[in-house]
């Protein structure tokens, strides 16, 4: 069974349809890149699997549970965690507060009133050992707004990964970075996604090509071709759709 499904998925915003008919099979531990040119709906298609948009019709489903339409707190509870363009963290809670909020829930947590979260040892040393992981432990008391952008980049994966997330949805992780930054980012990608499913949008083909297991096109809303790397490299439509626009040494032959 597929770890995440989308069934003839369409949405529109009145008369005009963004997605258009899109259907998807994620396999668990599966490494899937989403890629087409701007306007093609990629952000659209990452907001209906997270709940931030409803469908129009289709359907959506996570571990063989129907999950379109939900709220994005019910779907991420179920085992879903996603980036966004825009860095999404708490900037005035430390770096080390934002892990251990993540972690509450899948820890076990509820809301209390009477529980002191300084006096949770086995919280507190998770989010340090999540905090080892991301290469934050010595940014650990700072504001989170105060990181640099990498950082602040990386500790949205820790986010991710300190709420027990089965599939990550990463949003162009590495926009906005330098080289050096974006190699960095992508060694953390891989190592922090070990064992788990990854979807991620990216316009870096580089990256994408030494990432991704499989690769879906997208083009004005829908999935023109879903194959292997190099199959997708090879592929005319994709071409001539998408690929012509990167550099020369990010094709193939």
């Amino acid at each position: 069974m597929s770890l995440l499904t989308l069934d003839s998925v369409c949405k529109s915003f009145g008369s005009t349809r963004i997605i258009n008919d899109v259907s998807l099979d994620i396999e668990a531990g599966e490494k899937h890149a989403i890629i087409g040119p701007n306007g093609a709906g990629k952000s659209t298609l990452f907001h209906l699997i997270s709940g931030r948009y409803n469908v129009s019709s289709g359907a959506i489903g996570f571990k063989g549970e129907v999950i379109h339409n939900l709220p994005p707190y019910e779907i991420a509870r179920r085992g879903l965690a996603r980036s966004f363009q825009v860095t999404n963290i708490f900037p005035r809670m430390s770096v080390f507060e934002n892990i251990r909020c993540a972690l509450l829930w899948s820890e076990g947590y509820r809301y209390s009133f009477w529980q002191l979260l300084g006096r949770q040892r086995t919280l507190n040393e998770k989010a340090l050992d999540v905090l080892e992981q991301i290469g934050l432990s010595d940014k650990a008391q700072l504001p989170s707004g105060e990181l640099a952008y990498a950082q602040q980049r990386a500790l949205e994966l820790g986010i991710a990964v300190a709420s027990g997330a089965e599939l990550i949805m990463l949003d162009e992780p590495v926009a906005g970075m330098s080289n050096s930054e974006a190699e960095n980012a992508v060694a953390l990608i891989r190592r922090i996604t070990e064992g788990k499913t990854l979807i991620m949008v990216e316009h870096d083909m580089n990256i994408v090509f030494d990432i991704a297991d499989r690769i879906s096109v997208l083009v004005y809303g829908e999935i023109i071709a879903t194959d292997t790397p190099q199959n997708i490299r090879s592929n005319a439509r994709v071409q001539e759709a998408y690929l012509g626009e990167v550099p020369s040494d990010a094709k193939g032959d």
